[in-house]
Formats: C-alpha cells, sequence, structure tokens
C-alpha cells in the first residue's frame, strides 16, 4: 500500500533511541523529512546521520528538552527554518519514575509527568498553528499500556496521555488534523539495543529493587516473553503504526488510542 507521505515533515521527539529511534527510520524510509530532538546531541547526531546516509533522507538533530518551555519552540522553529512546514508530530520522549510509593517524592512524580504528558501538551501547542496553516496535520502520542491496567507513576501519566488526546481530537477536527496515540510493547532489551529507552529503565529499577543483576533482570524478562504464545511486537512495528496513521489512509481514525501488544494482551476493550 503507497502511503503518499513522500514530502511531508515530520517532528519526532526523543529520536536518539527505542521507538522514536524506529519512528524517525521509517519516516525517512518513506521519504519524509524528519527533525528529532533529545536532551543528549552527541547520541542523537549518531542517530541521525546513520539514518540519513542509509535512507539518503533529510534528518535533522535538534537538542532540546520537552519540559522546557523555550526548547520546544525552538525544535519547532528550527524545523520549520530547515524544512519550510510541519505535517507529523510524534511524541515518544520518555523520563521515568519507580519506587513504591512511599519512596517516591514530589520532585519523582513531576519529573515523569513533566516529560511524558507536559511534554506532548507542549509539542503539541507549538506543532499546531504550523499544522493549521496546511489545513492538515498528524498528531501521534506514545502512551503505555500501563494506561489501560495501572501501575505506579506509568499508570497515571500514560492514561492522562490518552485523555488528552481523545480531548485534543475533538478540537482540531475541524482543522484537518487527526490526534491518535499508540500504545507500543516491545520484548527487546538488550542493552544498547533499539529498545534501550524506558522499558530498559524500568528493568533496571526492578533488579534494583529484587537486588539482582541487570542481567539476570534482562533473562527472566525474555523468558516470559518466549513463554507467551504467538506474536512478540518490536519497536519497528509501532513505527509501521505510525507511518499509517500518519497517512491519508488513516483520515477517519482520530481520538483513538492502539495498541501494538502482539500477543502481550489478553484483554478486550470497547
Amino acid at each position: 500500500m503507497e502511503l503518499q507521505l513522500d514530502g511531508k515533515v515530520a517532528i519526532v521527539t526523543g529520536g536518539s533511541m527505542g521507538i522514536g529511534k524506529a519512528c524517525v527510520e521509517a519516516f525517512a524510509s518513506q521519504r519524509v523529512r524528519v527533525a528529532t530532538c533529545a536532551r543528549g546531541i552527541d547520541a542523537l547526531r549518531q542517530v541521525t546521520e546513520e539514518i540519513s546516509a542509509k535512507t539518503e533522507t533529510e534528518v535533522l538533530a535538534v537538542q532540546a528538552d520537552v519540559t522546557k518551555a523555550e526548547d520546544v519552540k525552538h525544535l519547532m522553529a528550527a524545523a520549520y527554518k530547515k524544512f519550510g512546514r510541519i505535517d507529523i508530530l510524534v511524541h515518544s520522549a520518555v523520563n521515568f519514575a519507580s519506587g513504591n510509593f512511599s519512596e517516591l517524592t514530589d520532585e519523582n512524580w513531576w519529573n515523569h509527568f513533566d516529560t511524558k504528558v507536559i511534554g506532548c501538551v507542549r509539542c503539541a501547542r507549538e506543532a499546531l498553528p504550523y499544522m493549521r496553516d496546511n489545513k492538515w496535520g498528524r498528531i501521534i502520542n506514545m502512551a503505555g499500556g500501563a494506561a489501560r491496567s495501572g501501575g505506579g507513576t506509568a499508570g497515571g501519566t500514560n492514561a492522562a496521555i490518552i485523555n488528552f488526546t481523545k480531548v485534543l481530537s475533538d478540537e482540531v477536527a475541524k482543522d484537518g488534523i487527526t490526534v491518535n496515540a499508540i500504545h507500543p510493547v516491545t520484548r527487546g532489551l538488550g542493552r544498547g539495543g533499539e529498545e534501550r529507552d524506558g522499558a530498559f529503565m524500568r528493568l533496571e529499577e526492578h533488579a534494583r529493587r529484587r537486588g539482582v543483576s541487570i542481567e539476570e533482570a534482562m533473562a527472566e524478562n525474555i523468558r516470559s516473553f518466549q513463554e507467551r504464545p504467538g506474536l512478540h511486537a518490536e519497536g519497528s512495528d509501532t513505527a509501521s503504526m505510525v507511518l499509517f496513521l500518519s497517512s491519508d489512509k488513516a483520515s477517519a481514525i482520530t481520538g483513538q488510542t492502539l495498541w501494538a501488544s502482539g500477543s502481550l494482551s489478553s484483554a478486550v476493550y470497547y
């Protein structure tokens, strides 16, 4: 299926690793020019240079922290200056806080919420004027599956993203803009691999709390996935869903949350 994304411009937050990196590469493979950000510019530049060389598509690396309003404005302005338009926004920046309720401070809660939820709000607010000028746009937010099952800070922040996604979708539908969310679930947790992101950070915290090495926790995690029957989703599977939601083929889908779970979830949602 031809998605006809050639010539579009995408913004991807958290593009130096994990789902963000997978989305940057997927867009570039479809000739979508991409501006991506991360707090660490060296790792981000390495990623963007590799993807640009591989796909022969321009990828712009911008150092930006989504918890800072001025950084988000700079990201959008840099992308517009370089490419002349902004069509798609994928918010996949992540910050992690874990521990027993009694261990978590106000700062723990706020850092997590500020990156995932308010960061999501900041990026959408700054991208929308460019999309409205085009009378077309796509916003896709990453929200962990804990939104549906609860669990620590992740349950609250991800549920908030889902709610925000629906509210914003209703407001901007008249402007030709769709807003959706994806629950990304991946099994790859190898050190330095594609999924070295929030999932790996959660694994590190899990190992610390159980008093085992990260290697032991990783092996246990991989075994648990291998024991589940059926499909196992990877970062590239989530990126493929992002491509579809970014295209005109998905113009009737808005305010929805899709789950790239493979066979991880056995629940039915209506």
